[in-house]
């Protein structure tokens, strides 16, 4: 597995303190988002979910790095990651994943090809 722990330096970045956004966000390369983001997000490239986040839509990435909540589901075309404080719900998706201890998952879940 490629290292996700360091996030994606020199990309983009939704962030700020109490910033939301309402309706889908697509990102065509990295990102990260640091936000509350009621409805889809999808990156062409590797994305992070800060602890910060929280996502009431599907997320959709190449690889996907979740530390805080998704409520609608993970569809990562490479690897996922949940880290230790992170919660995702509906399903998950990808041709790898990593769950850390404290991670809560509940939902269908689909690795592999």
């Amino acid at each position: 597995m490629s290292d996700l722990g360091s996030g994606v330096t020199g990309k983009p970045t939704l962030a700020g303190e109490g910033l939301q956004i309402m309706g889908d966000v697509k990102l065509g390369r990295d990102g990260v988002i640091r936000a509350k983001v009621k409805g889809n997000v999808r990156a062409s490239g590797k994305l992070v979910l800060a602890a910060e986040a929280v996502v009431s839509g599907f997320v959709e990435g190449q690889d996907v790095r979740l530390e805080g909540r998704v409520d609608g589901g993970i569809d990562g075309r490479g690897q996922v990651w949940l880290g230790p404080e992170s919660v995702l719900r509906t399903r998950c998706k990808g041709k790898a994943l990593r769950i850390e201890l404290g991670a809560d998952f509940k939902g269908e879940l689909s690795v592999g090809s």
